[in-house]
């Protein structure tokens, strides 16, 4: 019987000098870059670009071409920019500005204990690398989000709706108000049925008249089905001036019946903070007169949740048909509500 061949050990891997070296000035460099001059450094030119993005974003001019188109696009979606009366959410920009400026001047603020004068000023003489490095992260990250923030016009056209992937199970905020013939409305009437709430005001000569007609064209497009579960609640966004006569007299000058629009007014003790929980951020413009606000169009379910939310995207207009046929398909016969939403 031979004796068993003895399994063959691999050596120990073992650096080479070389290796260890490299090793070791890559810790050195690592320890000098995270606790001397160069993170603050980099951290500063980063903060720099990034803030230039914002800015050149926040005031791009309407000429600049397919940066102004993108400027657009990120200001709707992050800022509630409104195209037609250059309106936005000025506090979100604001914060999106402070906040990182904040931090970096805390960290200098704290790095900055225990260093001399001497020290301070050669940081960026002796740290360009880290400088130059910063640039470069802030402005590879400004043109990655542009790259992913504008696609083509075809692609934009071919996006379908994305369904379940972006649908909210939010609880709207309770109200109790009147609509445009004297009736009650509430929160609770619209259980049963699939609203659609958006907010407009009669003197409006800028989205309003946009987002109504988009409101008319959705109810003409729908199937006598989802129209029967389908209605629509306009808020005033200027309830000390929207009086019953003048919400009458838009709901019947674009053709809507009742009660499948309903065109809704309260004290604006009531209004004012009920379109703040909608999120409308409606306040008027000092310069102009006129009532800057977001453009929402808010589909709740069945059940009384926010389901969906769009604006005056070109995206959204047919992603919002999509919505209600999938929510108006979601509602029984026997849980229709027992007015008839829209005839």
């Amino acid at each position: 019987m031979s004796a068993p061949v003895p399994t063959p050990r691999l050596p120990a891997f073992t650096p080479v000098p070389e290796t260890r070296a490299w090793i070791r000035r890559l810790r050195s460099a690592a320890g000098r870059f995270l606790t001397g001059h160069g993170l603050p450094a980099f951290l500063t030119s980063a903060v720099v670009v990034y803030e230039a993005f914002l800015l050149l974003v926040v005031f791009a001019p309407p000429g600049w071409g397919a940066w102004s188109a993108f400027a657009e696009e990120f200001k709707i979606w992050c800022f509630s920019f409104d195209p037609r009366t250059g309106g936005m959410e000025w506090m979100s920009v604001v914060i999106m500005l402070a906040e990182p400026v904040f931090i970096v001047g805390l960290l200098l603020f704290v790095w900055s204990f225990g260093r001399t004068a001497v020290d301070k000023a050669g940081c960026w003489r002796r740290h360009h690398r880290a400088v130059l490095l910063g640039l470069c992260v802030g402005l590879s990250a400004a043109g990655g989000l542009y790259a992913y923030g504008r696609p083509s016009a075809e692609a934009e056209e071919m996006l379908p709706f994305p369904g379940e992937r972006i649908r909210t199970q939010l609880v709207p905020p309770e109200f109790s108000l009147t609509d445009h013939r004297g009736n009650p409305a509430s929160l609770a009437d619209l259980r049963g049925r699939v609203p659609l709430v958006t907010g407009v005001y009669a003197h409006c000569s800028t989205t309003c008249p946009t987002i109504l007609v988009q409101v008319k064209e959705l109810i003409d497009s729908l199937p006598p089905a989802a129209r029967e579960r389908f209605g629509v609640v306009a808020m005033s966004l200027n309830p000390e001036y929207d009086t019953a006569e003048l919400m009458g007299g838009v709901a019947e000058g674009y053709g809507f019946l009742y009660p499948g629009f309903r065109y809704l007014n309260g004290e604006p003790a009531v209004m004012n903070p009920l379109l703040r929980d909608f999120q409308f951020a409606a306040r008027r413009n000092a310069e102009t007169g006129l009532v800057d606000h977001a453009n929402l169009f808010i589909l709740l379910d069945a059940e009384g949740r926010i389901a969906y939310r769009f604006n005056l995207d070109r995206r959204h207009r047919g992603w919002l048909r999509d919505a209600v046929l999938a929510l108006t398909a979601e509602v029984s016969d026997t849980g229709a509500g027992t007015e008839v939403a829209v005839r």
